[in-house]
């Protein structure tokens, strides 16, 4: 008497025999030929070209190990063992060959000669044959549902819940049902606080840490919000536009039975082959989030890694209004350094990097980088050249410094004296100074000669600008506040809820104070 083990299989496909039909057919078989079962190995509702099979895995893994606790291996048929018959064909022939395992099918007729081994690889054959209709089939129905604007299966994405809808009756009186997505009242308001924060140019880490600092549960339940989960929310950017896509990732190849990677390398397969039905659901999004969203994404515009140095934009400049000590950033916040003094701590509020940092660049592309406002300063500039009081030769003397400048530097790196990452970063400020004095002088030349500066074109130039500098890197935000402010004081919270005053003392352009407000949000006031 040999201990033996069985194998089991069902399919999410109703067609399929039971397990436990499956099972009682084997075990009489083993009974008949005088041996004892040893354990058996059940796999329910899994595909055996998709799924991950724990329980075939583990029995592979103890048929080969030094000692295996049983001598054979009874299944029904080849369609329940494998229908890739390419893997079941190298698993046969590692079992049989090399552990001495003995593998057996009960609907296989034997002939104990050398036909048995081809009739098990025509029948593999045609078990990956019928697989495959049946997935063209189902992928199909699939297809149909999602044009008749239900859902193609699988979970809700975040932010959304399953709604099910009866749609008629099996021949045995069960109800058809299909599904289509509602917003889920808790976790609707989270998926579109998202999208509206990173429309409006935050890192993804910043909100999904903030998110953490709150006790917001992630998708997965865990307290950490993954990178990850915000990409996944930007890939189904027309799903929460309210539009039911399906066939749009690639098919998963799988390695010794898991999967790995994606079929060709390419995890979308391209846009003109997805179905999508369009307004199945009330979406979470509005088409200018989503544009905005695409356009960050096209740019190629990336989040700095969660490991590198925070650059805070207003160190140096933002200053607390009651002892005059700078604001620093740490850990998202800004706050007052007179902690780090000796003698009393500063009574003046933490606050949010966020919070301050958008009121400032809202303010900067409302109030600064104002149509009105530049019109009024080109008319000054005009005025002043065309009374013959130019500054064209200072201009184009700094030209001249900043092009000597930036001809050492392309020397001193051709002679090897600088590496290309010192030379790289040394010329990034010279650039900028170069195109800055460059388009002064333009202005001034142009002012000049009475050239007309078209309106249209001046409105697309502060509308450029003020969008590059929204999504600019940190260090440049930061030399940009610097060179527009001279500092801005920092006042306590007043109020419920709460208010506090930030004061702005400008270099260029006279500017007024702003109003902070929790949580965000600033209104600009009087100047003092």
């Amino acid at each position: 008497m040999k201990n033996v083990a069985i194998y089991v299989r069902s399919s999410k496909d109703l067609h399929n025999v039971s397990c436990a039909a499956q099972e009682e057919q084997i075990r009489k078989f083993v009974k008949d030929e005088g041996n004892k079962v040893y354990r058996v190995f059940c796999d329910k509702a899994l595909s055996s070209t998709q799924d991950v099979r724990p329980e075939f895995d583990e029995m592979i893994g103890l048929a080969m190990s030094k000692y295996s606790p049983f001598s054979a291996i009874y299944c029904l048929d080849t369609s329940r063992f494998g229908r890739d018959q390419h893997l079941t064909q190298g698993y046969l022939w590692t079992l049989r060959k090399k552990c001495g395992i003995q593998v057996k099918f009960v609907n296989m007729p034997q002939t104990n000669s050398y036909l048995d081994p081809v009739f098990e690889t025509i029948m593999s054959a045609f078990d990956e044959l019928h697989s495959q209709q049946c997935k063209v089939k189902g992928v199909a129905s699939m297809k149909q549902n999602v044009r008749n604007g239900f859902r193609a299966g699988g979970r809700a994405p975040y932010g959304y819940q399953l709604k099910k809808i009866e749609t008629g009756a099996h021949r045995d009186g069960h109800q058809i049902e299909k599904s289509k997505l509602e917003p889920d009242p808790e976790k609707a308001p989270i998926a579109r606080e998202y999208f509206e924060r990173r429309a409006g140019l935050e890192a993804r880490y910043s909100i999904l840490e903030d998110f953490y600092r709150r006790g917001i549960p992630s998708p997965t339940g865990l307290k950490m919000w993954p990178l990850s989960t915000a990409k996944s929310f930007e890939d189904n950017i027309e799903v929460y536009l309210g539009h039911t896509v399906f066939y749009k990732i690639n098919e998963r190849i799988k390695e010794n039975g898991r999967p790995n990677g994606y079929l060709h390398g390419v995890k979308y397969r391209p846009k003109e082959e997805w179905v999508i039905c369009e307004n199945t659901h009330e979406p979470l999004i509005t088409e200018e989030t989503a544009r905005i969203i695409r356009e960050i994404r096209e740019k190629g515009l990336r989040d700095a890694p969660r490991t590198a140095k925070k650059v805070y934009a207003l160190s140096g400049t933002m200053k607390c209004a009651l002892c005059g000590t700078n604001y620093t950033g740490d850990r998202g916040i800004y706050k007052c350094n007179s902690g780090t003094k000796p003698g009393k701590r500063c009574r003046n509020n933490d606050i949010s990097q966020n919070t301050v940092e958008q009121a400032m660049f809202t303010f900067l592309s409302k109030h600064v980088l104002n149509f009105k406002n530049i019109k009024q300063i080109i008319g000054r500039i005009k005025k002043k050249l065309n009374s013959g009081n130019t500054d064209i030769a200072v201009l184009e003397k700094r030209l001249s410094k900043i092009e000597n400048e930036k001809q050492k530097m392309i020397r001193a790196y051709r002679r090897g004296i600088i590496g290309i990452d010192d030379f790289e970063n040394e010329m990034i400020p010279i650039k900028e100074q170069e195109t800055a004095m460059s388009m002064n002088l333009e202005m001034a030349r142009a002012s000049l000669g009475a050239c007309k500066i078209d309106d249209e074109a001046v409105e697309k130039v502060i509308e450029n600008l003020a969008s590059e500098i929204s999504q600019a890197d940190p260090k440049i935000k930061k030399r940009t506040i610097q060179a527009l402010f001279d500092e801005i004081q920092i006042f306590p919270k007043k109020g419920t809820p709460w208010e506090r005053m930030l004061e702005i003392k400008g270099v260029h352009l006279p500017l007024a104070r702003v109003s902070v407000a929790s949580p965000r949000g600033f209104e600009p006031l009087s100047p003092a």
